[in-house]
């Protein structure tokens, strides 16, 4: 690491592409434009004053109206309202004006017309782009000019690069908060309790019985000994993870896009093969179609969007630790420590919110085959949109908490009353810590609760196979060589048979069973099967 700053970093250079370090500075985290009339938070996080009102009447419509705070776009650090007697509308402008980027917006407007080097222009070679000036005899000289023609003369004077990326970094530096902007005295000190800057007049009034008040450079030299190089790395980490959601939520709208395609195609198929007085339920279902893939596309976009607009921020954190002028920058170097500081967090946070809310998605087309075949009492219709969601892992990020597995307790399942010892076939958890177990040896479904009680037991004619949930108190056994599922009530201390449901017309041993939307799905070694809950005439799937 270089004296007073930090070290060059490829990756975020590789990570920026064409990018120039002006632009991506100067970019409003909101609209992706130029900023105008930027504002800037405490977090140090600068907005156009447009986006940042619209942001905070956006984010607090529905709260109550006594609230006196909102979060960053991009940090989502909580921030408080200057003046809370104000109205929302008007919150934004009690923010600091981001002086520096009009500073070098004003600066990239100026640099239309290029300066041309002057002795190129007297010998008649016109249009050649300066990019030294010297002092001292007030002229402007292209790269050659300087070595043949200036230097040669006035070899004690080291002219003044004046390239883009110079003049930027020039304007930085001269545009650096240090100053106070309460007292207007030079920011010196830094006050480790309460994480703030402060000049000698803060320090005295507002932080002198603080116990950890330092002077900025002693700070900056805590900093640079150990703690920026690993928020550096942290923020590495975190740009990776980001870039991993990002494209996993592309493949996620993806893989719902193409569902979207094979379920209007399907119904397309279908509408050919029945007559046009189904116009209407079509453009029903078409509709219904559109909108939850709508739905489902809004939600991973708002995902993807906060995953870029913190990745942004952190990019731009990135790009900051690489300015030179840093180096003998005690504020800048604080000032950027804190705001990446601020991002990580957010970054974790981000990815434990992604983790609760994540989920996968589904769209089909659902119909029953009967309304083809012709002398059938079947009620025509296209069927409908199912649409099936389930919890989903994110993929790994280099900032996940780390998952594991590991066993809790242990349940005897074995009763006195047992003749054989228990040879479980199939587990179902209910709510309230209800375990229902099927026990095959001693032909019986025995219920539990999670704290290892024994409640009841039901013994059945034959022995189960398997197992499933129907709902919340009721299960389904399946009897394997009389073909029959069982679908058995359990209470909370209780179990009662319901209905038995023969399956019909299948003559291999039922070995499996599971349920969804009224229908059981029962296998056997070679096939899968469709039983319908109200009657047991089978159909195979598969």
């Amino acid at each position: 690491m270089a004296e007073g700053g930090f070290v060059q970093d490829q990756t975020s250079d590789n990570v920026l592409g064409n990018q120039s370090l002006d632009t991506l500075m100067l970019e409003c985290p909101i609209c992706l434009e130029q900023l105008r009339h930027p504002k800037f938070l405490p977090c140090l996080h600068s907005f156009c004053l447009e986006c940042l009102t619209s942001y905070i009447i956006n984010e607090s419509s529905g709260k109550m109206a006594s609230t006196s705070s909102f979060s960053c776009p991009v940090s989502r650090r909580d921030t408080e309202s200057l003046n809370q007697s104000e109205d929302k509308q008007r919150w934004s402008e009690q923010f600091p004006t981001d002086n520096l980027a009009v500073e070098m917006i004003q600066h990239l407007q100026n640099t239309n017309t290029l300066i041309m080097c002057k002795p190129c222009d007297k010998k008649g070679n016109v249009n050649i782009p300066a990019k030294f000036w010297c002092d001292h005899i007030k002229f402007y000289f292209c790269e050659s000019c300087k070595v043949g023609h200036h230097d040669l003369i006035h070899d004690d004077c080291e002219p003044k690069n004046i390239t883009e990326r110079n003049k930027s970094a020039t304007i930085r530096r001269k545009m650096s908060a240090t100053v106070c902007g309460k007292h207007q005295e030079k920011l010196e000190y830094y006050c480790e309790d309460h994480q703030i800057l402060g000049c000698h007049k803060c320090i005295i009034v507002d932080h002198r019985k603080c116990e950890a008040v330092a002077s900025a450079d002693d700070f900056r030299y805590k900093l640079q000994t150990t703690k920026i190089e690993n928020l550096l790395g942290e923020l590495r980490k975190c740009v990776n993870s980001m870039e991993i959601l990002i494209k996993d939520v592309e493949e996620q709208l993806q893989t719902i896009k193409e569902d979207q395609v094979t379920a209007l195609q399907s119904l397309m198929d279908l509408r050919t093969k029945i007559n046009e007085r189904f116009d209407e339920l079509q453009k029903e279902l078409t509709n219904k179609l559109t909108a939850s893939f709508k739905e489902e596309k809004e939600n991973l976009d708002v995902s993807r969007k906060k995953c870029e607009r913190l990745m942004l921020a952190m990019l731009k954190t990135l790009t900051s630790s690489q300015d030179a002028g840093l180096k003998e920058d005690a504020v800048g170097t604080i000032s950027l420590f804190q705001r990446g500081q601020a991002e990580v967090e957010s970054c974790k946070a981000l990815i434990q919110e992604l983790e609760k809310s994540s989920r996968s998605t589904s769209l089909r087309h659902e119909y029953n085959p009967d309304i083809l075949t012709s002398n059938r009492a079947t009620n025509l219709t296209l069927g409908k949109i199912a649409i099936h969601q389930q919890q989903r892992k994110l993929p790994n990020t280099a900032v996940l908490s780390e998952r594991q597995l590991k066993m809790t307790k242990k349940i005897n399942i074995n009763l006195q009353t047992d003749a054989k010892d228990c040879v479980v076939r199939g587990v179902v958890l209910l709510s309230g810590g209800r375990i229902v177990v099927g026990d095959k040896a001693n032909q019986k479904v025995k219920l539990f609760t999670e704290n290892t009680d024994f409640q009841c037991e039901l013994e059945l004619c034959k022995r189960p196979c398997d197992l499933c949930r129907i709902d919340d108190n009721t299960v389904a056994v399946m009897l394997v060589k009389l073909k029959i599922i069982c679908v058995i009530n359990v209470g909370d201390s209780i179990l009662t048979s319901k209905s038995n449901i023969k399956i019909q017309n299948v003559t291999k041993n039922c070995l499996g069973v599971t349920y969804n939307n009224n229908t059981f799905v029962v296998g056997t070694l070679t096939s899968l099967y469709s039983v319908p809950q109200n009657r047991g005439e089978a159909t195979m799937l598969h």
